[in-house]
């Protein structure tokens, strides 16, 4: 589908990458990663033919169509309504359906032959364009993405720059190009919308190249993995957490590769140096020479970020409770966003507040912070030092600063060592901290601003979207000190990753209410589907009585059907739960093969990795369902 043959780029007289060769297949499920700076969304650019190819050469197979999603693409057509420039993408039917209606028009005065057989042939068009179902497709897909009903015939200037993205977004799926470009696709989608997103990709009939921070929706979507590093792309079969596995065996075996080849050097110039001034071995001596200058250095792979440690130290420490919220109402007009809520925040408590987007995060995490108006009671506890992080307060910096300026401002205790080392986790390396404030991009901002408030060792800490503008390498720095920080923490994340290795509690937002779920990320989940669960049965209950309490004739009949359905469906289990049996001890034999490194080579790891990920995928299935089968028996059995 698309070639991309040893292309190289350069930049500033760098080459960001070198003689990258990169074969695209259909239906690929594609990560491209890389740290910071590696040239990820640089290569999306060439593919698209947004730079020109000067090394190499991009090739795309006749009628190979593209979809690029890129996070400087927010549209300008302000006045059209979303649903008016998401079906921008049905250009051709749009075309039809415009001229139809001129006909409609011109029949009413010339029904001549040619203009009934011209509209025979448009309405052929547009039926084969599926025309008729644009609408609905398009509002299915603006609704997945988070959008209300009411919001489709708002104008695209009354929505923020992220609710714009998801416009630009629905409008990529709905073209469904063969190859999808996506850079960072779930940035401004909610929970929510990432899962429908997911679910989505899952089953897209193209291929997809994403370039992501979000390490969760990476696991989910890809099969693959294109690792940019070192100039070079590494292709690896499996999704984001198999690469990282297969990739400290790619990088000591590197090592090792390159250690004994500087020791094989060494000896030939140990060589050279010894005999080069004696006449009789200058023929020896010339050929060592040559040999040495015609070896190809191997390269060893720089080390990761993820090697660096900081921590949030705390000043001091707060009585045990932090904050009581009692009573809590909040609203615009005659709506409320939370209507009588009391939570009680402890000491060492690490509360992820989550919620489908309008429902409130940011709002609540604001008045905890003591920013925003309200009703009821919010009482702070003993010796409580918060720290707030959210995008507004990036006015607050100093423009004229220089970054390691305006981290010092916060922190004079700290060496400018320690500050330049958290800095680099903020992806700020060199000469960057000497970057004024005011030449700095949004994102650069919100980095600086995140830094400054995990600095200033706070005992409480209110983080919104602590992610959106880090790589998963400082992604993963950041958890790890977060975990070791000793005070209170509160965050906003839609991040599943960051969620899961950090929270102890849950607080889910809906319905004006504050929901507590004690636990991590996960058992959250779990506990929700036991609740959904739990509600259907009685449901079902209630139709069983509506039933019993007016027998008929049939009733002997029915039992009789509903109890050799119950023999099938319990035969059935039984013969799903030996498959599934099979597929784990299947899925533990291939993962024993796995951890045998020594024995494998990268081919061998590779096609391990791919028949694992396949075992996984159809683990999963059978286990969903023997689910299935067992809710349905449950039911029955009611």
């Amino acid at each position: 589908m698309l070639h991309i043959q040893n292309v190289s780029f350069e930049f500033g007289g760098n080459y960001l990458f070198k003689d990258i060769d990169w074969f695209v297949k259909p239906r690929e499920r594609i990560g491209l990663i890389g740290k910071n700076g590696a040239g990820k969304s640089t290569l999306l650019k060439l593919i698209m033919g947004q730079y020109d190819v000067r090394e190499g050469s991009i090739n795309k197979a006749g009628g190979v169509n593209l979809g690029y999603l890129s996070q400087d693409m927010i549209s300008e057509d302000g006045d059209q309504t979303i649903l008016e420039h998401a079906k921008q993408a049905y250009a051709r039917a749009l075309f039809v359906q415009e001229e139809l209606e001129k006909l409609y028009a011109l029949m009413e005065t010339d029904p001549s032959e040619e203009n009934i057989q011209k509209m025979a042939d448009y309405q052929e068009e547009f039926d084969a364009l599926d025309g008729y179902n644009m609408d609905n497709k398009t509002a299915e897909i603006l609704e997945g993405l988070g959008f209300k009903t009411a919001d489709l015939d708002r104008p695209m200037k009354e929505f923020s720059g992220g609710w714009r993205m998801r416009v630009v977004l629905a409008k990529m799926l709905l073209e469904e190009p063969d190859i999808m470009l996506m850079d960072e696709p779930t940035n401004h989608l909610d929970l929510p919308s990432i899962e429908w997103l997911e679910s989505y990709l899952s089953n897209y009939p193209g291929s997809v190249i994403i370039v992501s921070h979000d390490r969760e929706f990476l696991n989910k979507m890809i099969t693959k993995t294109a690792e940019l590093s070192g100039k070079k792309l590494y292709l690896w079969d499996g999704n984001y957490d198999f690469f990282l596995k297969a990739k400290v065996e790619r990088d000591d075996l590197i090592s090792r590769q390159a250690a004994n080849q500087e020791q094989y050097i060494k000896e030939q110039e140990k060589f050279i140096n010894r005999f080069k001034a004696k006449a009789s071995k200058a023929k020896a001596v010339q050929s060592r020479v040559k040999m040495v200058d015609k070896i190809e250095r191997i390269e060893v792979i720089e080390e990761d970020k993820s090697n660096l440690k900081i921590d949030f130290k705390v000043g001091k420490q707060s009585g045990k409770v932090v904050m009581e919220l009692d009573g809590i109402t909040q609203g615009f007009g005659a709506e409320n966003l939370f209507e009588n809520v009391s939570r009680e925040i402890v000491r060492g408590d690490k509360i992820a507040l989550i919620g489908a987007n309008g429902t409130g995060k940011s709002t609540f995490l604001s008045i905890i912070a003591d920013e925003l108006e309200y009703t009821g009671t919010r009482k702070q506890g003993h010796n409580v030092e918060p720290s707030f992080y959210a995008q507004h307060q990036l006015e607050s910096l100093h423009m004229e600063y220089e970054i390691l300026e305006e981290l010092q401002y916060d922190a004079p205790h700290k060496t400018e060592m320690e500050l330049r080392s958290m800095l680099g986790c903020f992806l700020f390396a060199g000469d960057d901290v000497f970057k004024k404030i005011k030449v700095l991009s949004g994102g650069e901002k919100a980095r600086v601003s995140l830094a400054k408030t995990l600095v200033s060792e706070a005992n409480f800490l209110l983080l919104d979207e602590p992610t959106n503008h880090l790589d998963i390498d400082s992604i993963e720095i950041i958890i790890e000190a977060l975990k070791r920080y000793e005070g209170t923490l509160i965050f906003v994340s839609h991040n599943r990753y960051f969620i899961e290795k950090l929270a102890n509690k849950v607080w889910w937002i809906e319905d004006e209410d504050v929901r507590e779920y004690p636990g991590t990320y996960h058992e959250y989940l779990y506990k929700q589907s036991q609740e959904e669960h739990k509600s259907k049965p009685i449901k079902q209950k209630k139709k069983l009585q509506t039933v019993e309490a007016e027998p008929s004739k049939n009733s002997w009949k029915l039992r009789d059907e509903s109890e050799e359905q119950l023999k099938k469906l319990k035969k059935k289990l039984a013969q799903k739960e030996e498959q599934t049996a099979n597929a784990k001890s299947h899925a533990q034999k291939i993962e024993t093969k796995l951890s045998d490194t020594e024995s494998l080579s990268s081919e061998d790891i590779a096609d391990l990795g791919k028949e694992y990920s396949e075992a996984t995928e159809r683990l999963k299935g059978l286990e969903s369902e023997c689910d299935d089968i067992l809710e349905d028996i449950i039911l029955l059995e009611d």
